[in-house]
Parts: structure tokens; C-alpha cells; sequence
């Protein structure tokens, strides 16, 4: 989609919004009005987008958001908008074989007709000319059997292979479009259910593009070519059958209608319960902390009954919907017979004329019938694809991709930059402006550090560099030149960016930091088009990076160096080790700005020493924006800029701004100060210790143990990486290999509850199955009748029994279609649930597994979950049809004339063999698809999730061109898949034209020889016929079935995995009372991914009942792992954790858990309100109902009542995905009120402080001094001054605790603490 003109525009009071209009080829057109809840499809002529300004800067948040009402389904034409050249060969190729497929019926008739005459006369002809007439229609029966066989499979191959190519182009552009899109439009999306659409309603639309639509053309043309048949043979006859076909056609267009919207709004469900899923895991930590498993089970449960209910109407509505269908059919039939006997009276037509009339314009109609699953998987597509292709049509204002505007050269670029006048407010809160009139300056080379208290501006500031946002007043420039006018890849590409929260990617070390690297323009040399790629970085310059950011070092120590593979968000590393690889990152590039947004707030004192000097290193020559609540690290800044409700309060050095009596700058620095006693301890201290000597106690454990540093101390939610791609591999192979044995038995057990569904449901399937056989017989007698004279009352008798037959259709294909689909919709619902269930209890160790990432787990939840339902849902109803059918028309056969019925028996065998090569294949296909399609979901989940990181680096192509990657197996496999059903398709096809030469050139010898009479015959041939027509239906869902299967393996394996440590386990004890004593006893730890790292070595520590323990050392020295051993997230290796002299281990573990409160370095928000997030802390067990006064006190305690109040809506505000729409200090607090609003006996508080400026740290530090009274605190902390007043210090070095006592105490003794401190104050 090529943009032909692009308007932006801004109104009279700077406001910029966005229309958008996309018009395709096809005529169609889609309009997504921004900020106006409009959407809407239109008509018009040629390829267009259009953007043209609507938002004003005083509209609330409801006014601004894009506000996604129900789509309406698109036009069916409209589902192939993204087919190429190749796909309408393959589907002009799967067209005309389905239309000929389907005429090969109808056509069948004539010749049926011809034998009926031959054989029902009432005195035979001549013995050999009668079987000359059967063998000459045989051959013809052949004829049409190789036609059957041919077209078939060339119908399968070009749409499955067409129909995968599309839906693989539809992933492809979904994705690339998401990456083009600017920040404001994320403020408004789930990252969770952006990547689930992806999963689910593309496998939707696919279905929808794909062999169904071949099926349904084949039925179409069936047909249409029947009633053409009929109107040559018998147009008057024709025209009575057809007097009931509206009846039909628009009982069939109301019911696929109401499936299509039904779909849609089910869909929307399914998403927003992917969307809860994808939170969760990647929250598990805070999730399991505070015993959220029930709240989040219910939380999507709530979602999973909304699709429920829309499934179980859907349903009903199906069901009828075949039932009124099929009541009109068999009603036709009984009208037919009755005036067709009338015009063989009057010599108008013979009996043969009236069966080939019959047969053909019953065929035809029962196209329609037949085409339900076609009709139903288009019109399911049709619901799914609006917001699919909405957001491949979205245009972004700021195009992250675009080739447009001024092309940067690194020789040019000198780096000075200004804001001139800046208004800007977040486009979700258009009301809050954050920056007012903002003027501010910083000239090449030069460092400007922005100081001020959370929330105040600084990272929107440095957000509106990188140019993730426009201002909606005002300009920000570069060199003078405004940044929209600038290329935006070249922009970002000069640019060096360091965040709050390090964000690093499941690849090796030596790839995340190569992914740092700059982009080049170049223009391609075929087509023309400029296009950016991505400069090579070699080997010496990622180490001379890694170096620079004091990398270098602990990376060579990991057990692969710098071809170590990390988890998603780089969940194997510690927070510090992670920072020195993001710093590396933004250095490799060589930028000529430099963004710092707490740089170095995650490192320990004598890592952030080094870095800081390394960063002083880099910032020369480079202009540099630095955000610090540390004020020590900026202090040499060329001008520092006071922050305060996003204006400038104050501007100057450091020595300036200190000059100013009563100023900001310097209460913030006073504040910030160690206490002078300190300072005088530690300058009695080794003057001339150099800090990259570790103390002779740490260089002793670091000898001892050189891999020490190599684990995590923050195992994030997230995957974690074998190092070997021969471990790769054994893992996809243990995929693969999946037991689908007894699975289908075990999902219908699940449904036992629904077990009237069920029996109703197979009551009708089996009424269902018998209705064509027990058709054949009233066929078969009525055929005869015709023959004969004086036979109106006959007539009349069996024309009766047809509509017989239709109430009994209607009947039992509402039960079928309703009671199996309200059973599947169950089982889907129960699944689900299960899986979530099952998926959130297990222990930590499982979500760093490697193939259990965010992605992965919320692809699998959102596709394999959904399959499972054809075990128990339409394809259990269409088996037990299936073998109704096939059971009654083989005793009606048997009965009527055993030995030809025995030759047709005959082959039965070789259509069995036909369908099981076909269902055996697409069961091996649809699991190895099924594994590779998880792995492009991880990469489309990793990225979307993290895509600040990806847009600021560029790498959205890079990300993009690794999901293309994954989607080639699938591609691989959709060949080899059509190949194979295409070749057992056209087997069984031909098999049924070859079953009925048989059975004719057979039944004439046997009419011949007196062994069998006409009405025999008949009998034994329409039965075993009518009941061969419902193998088309069964084979048509075999794929499913087989997909299924698969499927409810994978589940099942989930479903049965016992958890190691299982928060539903209702056993151990609970002690009467708490006192808090904390004991850790010999421990022994290696995380279950890197089970030969040692992380902890013998530890013993303990802390008594209301004391604090602080724990400090390097980065990635196990003391988060102290903490995370102390919630139980894992087993141990050796040694005992103990609470008040009690094992943990023997502690029943929800009740455990609810005695700690935690507050992580990263703090993890749920994206709903600030009172929903506090409420988080209160344990479920707790019978107190919540009350205002509990959450807005545990807000006072953590200094966050004041800012929360000034949120729009106040505790009522969002603070969207993972708390993105407040700032990390903010962030931090709501995160430290969840934890003291459950007022814990034991506090673990993990860098609680870190992303606190230096008014607010000070003030949280009291409440958090104040809330560890009377309760026993772990504290983590690289800022010593924070924990300087603990009862006990521990210092942890490689797994060991080799210094513990006082601050006092600690300093005395001049050994490894004293280093920290020094390092810390110099």
C-alpha cells in the first residue's frame, strides 16, 4: 500500500490529529478517524491515504483515544485484497477445477437417469443389450471419477497454497504495520492483544481464503450446474423445485450473516482474554508474589464467559439455520415426486427424465447444504479481518520506516539542540499538559542534566528528542532544523539512547549490543527505492563498547562470553550487568547525541563509579542529555536544568545553581547527602584504594569462584535461551513428538458435565446420518411407483413420508448444530480456563524455560485452546453422522440385495485407506506448523512488547525480517499439506464415481439373473450412494480433527504438568503467630536453566524478628536471589530458608506468601487504575473488606498520595501498560503502597528506592523506616546511604556472605564494605 498524499495539519491552538483513509484497488475504502470513535467502510475509486487534522488540545480522554466500535464484516472480494500475481494464478487455477468438480454431480444424474429407464421397465430388454447400456454408463461413471480425481486435487493445491501465502503475507504486513506505528498510537493498544490478533483472527481469515473457499465454489457450482441439468431434462419440473429455493437462499444469507457478526464480537472476547494472558506472564513475579493467581483466573475467566455467551447464541443460531435449510430441502423433494408423477402420466417425461430432474436439482440444493462450512468459515472471516486489516491499513503520523525527509550525514551533524516553546501533553490525556512553553538549549558537545521530582517532564523531554512524539506547540530542532523535517531512521540513527529500564533481547550478548549499530541510506539498484540497512559492526568495536560501559569484564567471566544467550529482556543477567550491555548498545553506533534516562540507577556504587566515569569518557565530543536522580553523577554537567510541573525552574552548573540561596537545586543536594559523620568515617578510610581493586576478602571468593558472576539475580518473567542450537533442536523434536493417543476420549470427558448437550447432540447427529439412508428407501420405492400405473395414491403415501423426513431434519440438525456447538463453546471456555489455570501455578522456573516465553504462552493459549473444540464440538457431530450414515445404509443395503452390497463393500477399505493417509499427514503438518508458528509469535510478542527499545534502536526490520524467517516453515509445510490432501482428496472422489460403476454393471447381472429385483437394486445402491455423499462432509473436516488432536495434546501436556512449587497446594502448615525471625542455613542454589552455575555456596545469614537486613555487593552477586528464595519462586539445591526456626519448604506456601510484601527494582503495574494496583497487595485470604481510607494511607505512607491525586481521575486513573503512562517514580511508589497496604510481617524490598528523586527517596526512605517497625525487612540497596541505619549489613560476593555487622561496625574494619562506601562518596 503506497500512500499517494499525506495532509498533516495543525489547528488554530496547535492541536495535530489524524483521519485516515485508505482506499485499495478493489474500490473499497477505510476510514479510521483518530480521536473521533469513528470507523467506517466505504466505496470510491483508486489508492489513497489521507491525514487531516481533527484534535484539539482540550479534548478528554475519551474524545482522544481511538475508540474501536464493533467493525462491521468486510465484502467477501475484500478477503483477497493482499493476494499477489502468483495467488491469483492459483486461485483462477483452484476455481475453474472447483467449478468443474462440482458440475461432475449433476452430470452424474443424466447418466443415473439413463440406467433407471434401462432397468425399470416394466419388461426387460435383451440380456446383452441391457448390460451393453450399464457397462457403456459405467465407463462413463469412470470418466467422471478421473475428472473428480483431477480437479479435486488441483482445486486443494490452489487454494490451501494460495490461502497460506496470503495469511503468511497478512502476518507479514500486520506486523510491519504495528512497527511503523508512533507511541500515541501504543497509548491506546494492548500489546497483548495486538499479538493475539495475530495468532488467532489471522488463522480466522486464513481459514477463510483458504480450501473452504474452493469447497464452497465446488458446492456453488454443483449447484448451479444441477439446476441447469434439470431445467434441459424437466423445466417444468425444475420451476416446482425451485418455488421453495428463496426459502432457502435467504434463510442461508440471514444465518451466515448473524455468524459473521457473531464471530466477530467472540473474537473481540477471545483478545481481550489474550490481552489479560499476555499481562500475566509477563508479570508472574508480582503475580505469584501477591497471590494473584485466583484475581487473574478471574479476571480472564470474565472474558472467556462474554465469548461464552456470543458462542452459545452463535450456536443456536447455526443450528436452526441448517435445520430450516435442510426442511425446505426434503420439503421440495415431497413436491417434486408429486408433480413429477403427474407430468410421467401425461407422457411428458419418463421415470429416468423425473430422477435426473430429481437428482440434479436435489444435488444442486444440496450445494447449499454442503457449502454450510464454507459459507461459515468466509463469514467468521469476514468478522475477524475489519481490525486485522485496520491496523495493516493504519498510517502513522510519525512512520517509523518511512524513506522521506532529510537524509543525516555523520560528518554534518554537529548535535546542537533547542526546544523552542514546547507545549506537549500525552495524547491519551490530552487535558494534562506535562511540558509548558518549554525553552531550553544544549550546544554541541556539550552535557545537559535535567533534574526535579518524578513526574515532572524529563523523560517526555528526551521522549520528544528521539522524536516518539510531535509537540502539539512549538518545535523541537536539531542543527537548527525542525526534527519532522529530518528523516526519521536518520534522526534516531545519531542518536544513543540509555532508559530507566533496560530492555535487552533473547539473542547473544555480542547481537544485543551489535543491534545498537547506525543506519546507512542506500538506494537499491534494481528498483530504485532508497531503503536503510543496517551498518556491520565488527567484533572489536562491540568490545570496545562493552569496554567503554565496564561490560567487558563480567562478560568474559559468563560462560560463552559474548556468544552468551540471554533471555527475553535479557532475564539472565542482574539489573546492573543488564544496564552496562544497554550502554554498550547506544555507544556501538558512535551517536552524536547522547540520551541518558537514569543511566546508571540500577548499578551497585563501584560499578556506577566506573560507568560513570565511562559515560563522562563517551559524552566528549558528543552532545549528551542526561536524567539523574543521583545528583552526584551530573555534577559535571555543562548545565543542569531544574524540572518542575514541565517548566524550567532553574538553569546552570553546578556551581551556579549551589550559589543561589533557598534554591531547588541545592535543597535537592542537601537532601541527597550522606550524613557528615559518614563522610568523616570513610575519609579515615584507605585514601588510595583504587577502585578496581575488589577488597582482598572479595578477590578471595572471586578465585574461588570465577563463573560466580554469571547468574541472574533478576530472573525476569520472561524466556530464557539454551546456548546451543543442537539444544534447539532436541527441543523442537521433543515438541514434535506429542502422544495423540486417547486425547479425543479425554476431551469429550472433559464435556461430561455437559453431557445432555452431548446426548442431545449425538441423538440428532445420529437422526442426521440416518436421514439420507432412510431417504434412500422412500427414494428407492418411490422410483418404482413411478414405473407403474395407477399409482397416484402411492404417490401421495411416500410424498407424505418426505415431509416426514424434513420435520425430522429440522429437528435433528438444530440438535446437532446447537447442542455440539454449546458443548465445543464449553469445552473451549473449560480448556482455556484450565490452561491459564494450569500455566499460572507453575513454578518460576518454567517461565525461564527457553520455549515458555510471553509470546510463546500467549500464542498457545490463544490458537491451540481454541482447536481443541472440534474434538467435542461440529467434527464429534459429524463423525456420529458419519457412522449413522454408513451403519443404516449398510443394513438397508444388505437387506435389500447382500450381494451387491457386499461388492460395494468392497471398497470401502480403499476410501478408509484414502482418509487415513489424509488425516495421518495433516496431523504430522499441523504439528510441526503448529511449533514454528510459536516461534514467530515469541519474536512478534518479544518486540511488540519492548517497542520503545525497538523503535529507538531502528530495529524494527530487523525484528521484522526475523519473524519472516519463522514463517518459511510454515510455508514449507502448507506445500507439502496441500500436496498430500490434495492426492486424498481426489483418491476418495474417485473412489465414490468407481463404487457406483460397480454397483451398476453388478446390479444388472443380478437383475438379469433373477438373483435381485429393480426395487432391490435401488435400494442397495441409493443406500450405500446417499450414505457415501456424507464421507465429502467428514473429509472435509478431517484437517480439523487432526488439528485438534494435536492440539489437545499440547494441552494436555500442560494441563498435567505438576508444578515444583504449586501456590494451589493446599497442604503444610500455618503458624499461629509470626514473630518474623529470617534464617538462611547453608544454601545451595543453581537456576534450573544453568543447573551447572552455581549461584549461591553455602550462604548462611540470618536476621532477627523486626530487624533489618540489608544485603550488598556487586551486581549479579546473588542477593535478588536471596529475595526471590525467601518468596519461594524456587527450590533449593542444599541448605533451608527458615521462618521462625521453621522450614519454608514445610510452610503452606499462599499463606507463606501472604505474610511478605515485596517491591521489586522494576516495578511491574497492571494496566488498570491505581486503586486496582494497590488493592493488589491485599491477600485474598483476608475476610476485611477494602476500604478508601487502607489504600489511600498505604499511598501517604509511600508518598504517593499527593501525585496520585493530580492524576486525572485520581486513584480511578490508568496507568496503562506496565504503568507507561506514569513515570518510573511514580511507578515505584504505587508499587511500594501495594506492598504496605498488606501491612507484611516480612518486607523484601529490592532497590525500592532506586528510581525515586532525591526530595522523594528521602521521605519514602522514612515511610519504609517507619514500616519496618515491628516487622522484619530485607533490604537490597546500591545507594548505601539508604541502609546505613539497617541492624545488620551483609556483604554477598559470589554466593557467600563475607562481611555482615553494623554500618559502624563495617567501616571499622576497612575491608570490602568500606570499599563500596568509598567508591559510592568519592
Amino acid at each position: 500500500i503506497e500512500a499517494q498524499a499525506v495532509d498533516v495539519s495543525q489547528n488554530g491552538n496547535g492541536g495535530v490529529g489524524i483521519n485516515q483513509s485508505v482506499q485499495f484497488e478493489d474500490g473499497t475504502e477505510f476510514e479510521e478517524k483518530v480521536h473521533t470513535k469513528k470507523k467506517s467502510w466505504k466505496n470510491g475509486g483508486t489508492l489513497r491515504k489521507k491525514l487531516t487534522a481533527t484534535q484539539d488540545l482540550g479534548k478528554s480522554e475519551d474524545d482522544i483515544s481511538i475508540e474501536e466500535e464493533k467493525a462491521p464484516p468486510i465484502k467477501t472480494l475484500q478477503l483477497f485484497r493482499f493476494a499477489d500475481r502468483n495467488d491469483k494464478l492459483l486461485i483462477a487455477v483452484g476455481i475453474i477445477c472447483a467449478l468443474i468438480h462440482g458440475a461432475a454431480t449433476p452430470i452424474f444424474t443424466i447418466i443415473f437417469g439413463d440406467v433407471i429407464d434401462s432397468l425399470g421397465t416394466e419388461e426387460l430388454p435383451d440380456a446383452g443389450l441391457l448390460l451393453d447400456q450399464i457397462a457403456d454408463s459405467s465407463v462413463w461413471f469412470v470418466v467422471l471419477g478421473i475428472i473428480a480425481f483431477v480437479t479435486s486435487l488441483f482445486q486443494v493445491l490452489g487454494f490451501m497454497m494460495s490461502g497460506a501465502r496470503q495469511a503468511q503475507r497478512i502476518r507479514k504486513l500486520y506486523i510491519e504495520s504495528i512497527f511503523r506505528q508512533d507511541m500515541a498510537w501504543f497509548d491506546s493498544k494492548d500489546a497483548g492483544e495486538l499479538t493475539a490478533r495475530v495468532s488467532s483472527d489471522v488463522d480466522i481469515i486464513s481459514r477463510g481464503i483458504g480450501d473452504k473457499v474452493g469447497s464452497g465454489l465446488q458446492f456453488f457450482s454443483m449447484f448451479f450446474t444441477g439446476f441447469v441439468v434439470g431445467f434441459v431434462y424437466g423445466w417444468k419440473l425444475t420451476l416446482v423445485i425451485l418455488s421453495v429455493t428463496p426459502f432457502i437462499v435467504i434463510s442461508g444469507a440471514f444465518f451466515a450473516k448473524f455468524a459473521a457478526s457473531g464471530t466477530t464480537e467472540g473474537q473481540d472476547a477471545y483478545a481481550r482474554a489474550g490481552g489479560i494472558a499476555e499481562e500475566v506472564f509477563s508479570l508472574i513475579r508480582t503475580v505469584v508474589a501477591f497471590g494473584g493467581e485466583e484475581r487473574e483466573i478471574s479476571r480472564y475467566q470474565k472474558e472467556l464467559d462474554s465469548a461464552y455467551r456470543v458462542g452459545v447464541k452463535r450456536s443456536h443460531m447455526q443450528g436452526l439455520g441448517m435445520g430450516v435449510t435442510f426442511f425446505f430441502i426434503f420439503g421440495s423433494y415431497a413436491l417434486a415426486f408429486w408433480y413429477g408423477n403427474t407430468l410421467v402420466g401425461n407422457g411428458e417425461m419418463t421415470p429416468g427424465r423425473v430422477i435426473t430432474v430429481f437428482f440434479s436439482v436435489v444435488i444442486g440444493a444440496m450445494g447449499i447444504g454442503q457449502a454450510a462450512p464454507a459459507i461459515q468459515a468466509i463469514g467468521e472471516a469476514r468478522g475477524a479481518a475489519p481490525k486485522v486489516f485496520a491496523i495493516i491499513a493504519s498510517q502513522s503520523a510519525i512512520d517509523n520506516f518511512s524513506t522521506e525527509g532529510e537524509i543525516l550525514k555523520d560528518d554534518e551533524v554537529e548535535g546542537n539542540i533547542e526546544f523552542r516553546n514546547v507545549q506537549f501533553a500525552y495524547p491519551t490525556r490530552s487535558e494534562d499538559l506535562v511540558l509548558h512553553n518549554l525553552q531550553l538549549s544544549v550546544k554541541k558537545g556539550q552535557t545537559l542534566a535535567l533534574v526535579g521530582p518524578s513526574g515532572c517532564g524529563k523523560s517526555t523531554t528526551i521522549q520528544l528528542v528521539e522524536r516518539f512524539y510531535d509537540p502539539i506547540q512549538g518545535d523541537v530542532l536539531l542543527d537548527g532544523k525542525s526534527l519532522p523535517g529530518l528523516n526519521i531512521q536518520s534522526l534516531r540513527s545519531q542518536i544513543g539512547l540509555v532508559s530507566q529500564m533496560p530492555t535487552l533481547f533473547a539473542a547473544t550478548i555480542k547481537e544485543n549490543i551489535e543491534l545498537g549499530a547506525g543506519f546507512d541510506m542506500i538506494v537499491d539498484a534494481e528498483t530504485g527505492e532508497r531503503k536503510f540497512e543496517r551498518r556491520q559492526v565488527t567484533f572489536e568495536q562491540v568490545q570496545n563498547a562493552a569496554k567503554e560501559a565496564n561490560a567487558h569484564d563480567f562478560i568474559m567471566k559468563l560462560p560463552e562470553g559474548y556468544d552468551t544467550m540471554l533471555g527475553q529482556r535479557g532475564a539472565l543477567l542482574s539489573g546492573g550487568q543488564k544496564q552496562r550491555i544497554a550502554i554498550a548498545r547506544a555507544l556501538v553506533r558512535n551517536p552524536k547525541v547522547l540520551l541518558l534516562d537514569e543511566a546508571t540507577s540500577a548499578l551497585d556504587s563501584r560499578s556506577e563509579r566506573i560507568v560513570q566515569g565511562a559515560l563522562e569518557t563517551a559524552a566528549k565530543g558528543r552532545t549528551t542529555i542526561v536524567i539523574a536522580h543521583r545528583l552526584s553523577t551530573i555534577r559535571n554537567a555543562d548545565m543542569i536544568a531544574v524540572f518542575q510541573k514541565g517548566a524550567v525552574i532553574e538553569c546552570g552548573n553546578h556551581e551556579a545553581l549551589m550559589a543561589i540561596e533557598s534554591g531547588h537545586y541545592r535543597a535537592m543536594v542537601e537532601l541527597q547527602n550522606l550524613h557528615q559523620a559518614e563522610n568523616k568515617i570513610v575519609e579515615t578510610a584507605e585514601e588510595d584504594v583504587d577502585p578496581d581493586e575488589i577488597d582482598a576478602h572479595l578477590a578471595e571468593e572471586y578465585n574461588k569462584n570465577v563463573a560466580g558472576k554469571t547468574t541472574s539475580d533478576h530472573h525476569k518473567t520472561t524466556t530464557s535461551m539454551h546456548s546451543t542450537e543442537e539444544q534447539d533442536g532436541n527441543d523442537v523434536d521433543e515438541k514434535l513428538k506429542l502422544d495423540t493417543k486417547g486425547v479425543a476420549m479425554r476431551a469429550i470427558m472433559l464435556n461430561k458435565g455437559e453431557w445432555y448437550f452431548i446426548a442431545l447432540g449425538a441423538f440428532g447427529a445420529l437422526l442426521n446420518g440416518a436421514t439420507f439412508p432412510v431417504f434412500s428407501l422412500v427414494f428407492s420405492e418411490i422410483v418404482v411407483v413411478l414405473t407403474q400405473t395407477d399409482n397416484a395414491d402411492d404417490v401421495r403415501f411416500w410424498s407424505l413420508m418426505f415431509l416426514v423426513i424434513a420435520i425430522g431434519a429440522l429437528l435433528c440438525n438444530y440438535l446437532q448444530g446447537a447442542m455440539f456447538g454449546i458443548s465445543g463453546e464449553t469445552l473451549t471456555r473449560r480448556i482455556r480456563a484450565m490452561v491459564f489455570a494450569s500455566l499460572i501455578r507453575q513454578e518460576i522456573g518454567f517461565f525461564d524455560e527457553k520455549d515458555n516465553s510471553v509470546g510463546a504462552l500467549s500464542t498457545f493459549l490463544a490458537s491451540d485452546t481454541g482447536k481443541v473444540k472440534g474434538l467435542a464440538g461440529d467434527a464429534l457431530g459429524a463423525i456420529c453422522a458419519f457412522f449413522a450414515a454408513i451403519v443404516t445404509g449398510l443394513i438397508i443395503s444388505f437387506v435389500a440385495c447382500w450381494r451387491l452390497a457386499f461388492i460395494v463393500l468392497l471398497f470401502v477399505p480403499v476410501m478408509g485407506i484414502g482418509q487415513a493417509l489424509q488425516m495421518k499427514l495433516m496431523s504430522g503438518f499441523a504439528e510441526d506448523a503448529g511449533v514454528v508458528f510459536a516461534a514467530a509469535g515469541r519474536i512478534a510478542s518479544e518486540a511488540v512488547d519492548n517497542i520503545r527499545t525497538v523503535t529507538s534502536l531502528g530495529i524494527g526490520n530487523y525484528f521484522l525480517d526475523r519473524y519472516k524467517f519463522e514463517l518459511q516453515g510454515p510455508a514449507k509445510a502448507s506445500k507439502k499439506s496441500a500436496w498430500v490432501t490434495g492426492i486424498a482428496f481426489g483418491f476418495s472422489e474417485f473412489c465414490m464415481f468407481a463404487i457406483w460403476a460397480a454397483s451398476f454393471s453388478y446390479g444388472a447381472k443380478l437383475i438379469e439373473d433373477g438373483d435381485c429385483d429393480f426395487l432391490g437394486v435401488m435400494k442397495a445402491i441409493s443406500a450405500l450412494l446417499f450414505s457415501a455423499m456424507s464421507l465429502g462432509q467428514i473429509s472435509a473436516l478431517m484437517p480439523n480433527v487432526s488439528e485438534a488432536r494435536v492440539s489437545a495434546a499440547k494441552v494436555f501436556n500442560i494441563v498435567d504438568r505438576k508444578s515444583e512449587i504449586d501456590a494451589f497446594d493446599t497442604s503444610g502448615d500455618k503458624l499461629e503467630s509470626v514473630s518474623g525471625n529470617v534464617a538462611f542455613k547453608e544454601l545451595q542454589f543453581a537456576y534450573p536453566t544453568r543447573k551447572d552455575v552455581k549461584v549461591l555456596h553455602k550462604l548462611s545469614v540470618s536476621i532477627d524478628a523486626g530487624k533489618t537486613l540489608a544485603l550488598v555487593g556487586e551486581s549479579g552477586c546473588g542477593k535478588s536471589t536471596l529475595i526471590a528464595l525467601v518468596e519461594r519462586f524456587y527450590n533449593l539445591a542444599g541448605g533451608k530458608v527458615l521462618l521462625d526456626d521453621t522450614d519454608m519448604t514445610s510452610l503452606n506456601l499462599r499463606w507463606l506468601r501472604s505474610q511478605i510484601g515485596i517491591v521489586s527494582q522494576e516495578p511491574d503495574l497492571f494496566n488498570t487504575t491505581v486503586r486496582e494496583n494497590i488493592m493488589y497487595g491485599f491477600s485474598k485470604d483476608e475476610a476485611t473488606v477494602v476500604t478508601d481510607e487502607q489504600i489511600q494511607l498505604a499511598a501517604k505512607m509511600a508518598n504517593a498520595d499527593e501525585f496520585i491525586r493530580d492524576l486525572p481521575g485520581g486513584y480511578d486513573c490508568e496507568v496503562g501498560e506496565k504503568g507507561g503512562k506514569i513515570s518510573g517514580g511514580q511507578r515505584q511508589r504505587i508499587a511500594i503502597a501495594r506492598a504496605l497496604v498488606r501491612n507484611p510481617k516480612i518486607l523484601l524490598l529490592d532497590e525500592a528506592t532506586s528510581a525515586l528523586d532525591s526530595k522523594s527517596e528521602k521521605v519514602v526512605q522514612e515511610a519504609l523506616n517507619r514500616a519496618a517497625e515491628g516487622r522484619t525487612t530485607i533490604v537490597i540497596a546500591h545507594r548505601l546511604s539508604t541502609i546505613q541505619n539497617a541492624d545488620k549489613i551483609a556483604v554477598v560476593s559470589h554466593g557467600k556472605i563475607v562481611e555482615e555487622g553494623t554500618h559502624q561496625q563495617l567501616l571499622s574494619q576497612n575491608g570490602a564494605y568500606a570499599v563500596l562506601v568509598k567508591n559510592q562518596t568519592a
